[in-house]
């Protein structure tokens, strides 16, 4: 500029051909200076704005995979329908779900009972709790309306909550409290049915009265079993009981409990085999492991008189494998899935008879089980049953 400007005062002063000539040139070369510079500017931001571009491309595609990601990580079929009802955005869960290659809640070929309920989230527009059953499982299906600018409608999200063993959960807790009902309820009832009979006027009985006491007494102490047995098997499974865990030997232990059990065992008409190496040793609370095996020994009195109790243990690297098995009645395939139940009795009500609680098993599960270990009943019924049991020899 300030060339142009000193070549136009030259021109208008001394105006020759010469001086004119250079003004032009001179305009000529400011022209082409500028217009390469533009364009190299031009360039420049362009490049820029390429490079911003890629970018914002690639943050883009990474928000888009960690959005991918986020929604499969999600361990419930979830599904975004958009305002034209088109599968916009689903998790694998939810693919898994329809098991058909569908883009739209309008596809015929996805099963009726899923298809009516993504019809209803979309065509009514509005939020829903409802709960189905689809191949066995029970979901609870929530669906959520989205809505943009205006309030205008956008589409909905729908997530298949899998609550199937929730309910089973609830189911088990209200059989508990009904089976729990009915267990005290029969002492209860026997015990106030002898009060009422020995407190008639009339009642002058004696010998009645001295067996009435001595049943009254035998239902107390069955009652009062009863409810430890509860409080036990409630604090094993809030994990609010102490293992007092030290090693010893096996074998001891196992002829400790068999001398304890001898004169029921005798009466029984019972052999008792123990197959156990002289130095195994196991890491447990051996207190709370005596009243498992006492409990099985127990069984098998009640259920393999005049029978065979079989008890072997296998060392196995960093575990120790019991079976522990009898030659008694076994038990039949459809009670298998329910013999560790509370208050599952197998036959009969010999247990109930015996003074049982109908929690033995029960509570002997939840013992292993707080040793991190393992328990499992194989059985062959008339032939006798076998409890495979898994603890640690170390801490």
């Amino acid at each position: 500029m300030v060339i142009f400007f000193i070549l136009s005062v030259l021109a208008l002063v001394f105006q020759t051909p010469f001086t004119i000539f250079l003004l032009i040139f001179g305009q000529i070369a400011i022209w082409v200076f500028n217009h390469y510079r533009n364009k190299d500017h031009i360039k420049s931001i362009k490049n820029t704005a390429k490079q911003e571009t890629k970018v914002a491309n690639v943050r883009a595609d990474e928000a888009y995979d960690n959005l991918v990601k986020l929604i499969n990580a999600i361990p419930s079929p979830l599904v975004y329908i958009n305002q034209k009802g088109d599968f916009e955005v689903s998790n694998q869960y939810f693919n898994s779900l329809i098991k058909v290659d569908a883009e739209s809640v309008y596809d015929i070929d996805i099963d009726t009972v899923i298809r009516q309920t993504l019809l209803d989230a979309f065509l009514n527009e509005r939020q829903f709790v409802k709960q189905l059953n689809y191949r066995g499982i029970d979901f609870q299906v929530l669906s959520i309306p989205l809505m943009v600018e205006g309030n205008r409608y956008n589409g909905c999200m729908l997530i298949f909550q899998d609550i199937t063993r929730v309910l089973e959960g609830e189911k088990m807790q209200k059989r508990f409290i009904a089976d729990a009902s009915h267990e005290l309820r029969t002492p209860i009832a026997s015990i106030k049915g002898m009060i009422e009979i020995m407190n008639r006027s009339n009642f002058n009985d004696e010998e009645t009265r001295t067996e009435f006491n001595l049943q009254i007494e035998k239902e107390a102490n069955r009652l009062e079993h009863m409810v430890e047995d509860l409080l036990l098997q409630s604090r094993l499974k809030s994990k609010q009981v102490y293992l007092e865990k030290t090693r010893f030997n096996l074998k001891q232990f196992f002829d400790s409990i068999v001398y304890e059990k001898r004169q029921a065992l005798y009466h029984a008409k019972i052999e008792t085999i123990i197959n156990c190496p002289e130095d195994l040793v196991v890491y447990a609370d051996q207190f709370r492991l005596t009243q498992v095996f006492t409990n099985l020994i127990n069984n098998a009195i009640n259920y393999a008189p005049d029978g065979t109790i079989e008890i072997t243990a296998i060392d196995n690297k960093d575990r120790v494998i019991i079976e522990f098995k009898d030659n008694g009645m076994g038990i039949k395939e459809e009670m298998i899935p329910h013999i560790f139940e509370r208050f599952y009795r197998g036959e009969g009500d010999r247990s109930r008879e015996k003074g049982g609680s109908g929690l033995g098993l029960a509570i002997s599960k939840s013992i292993i089980e707080a040793h991190g270990g393992s328990i499992r009943v194989e059985s062959e019924y008339q032939k006798g049953s076998s409890f495979i049991i898994e603890l640690k020899t170390d801490a």
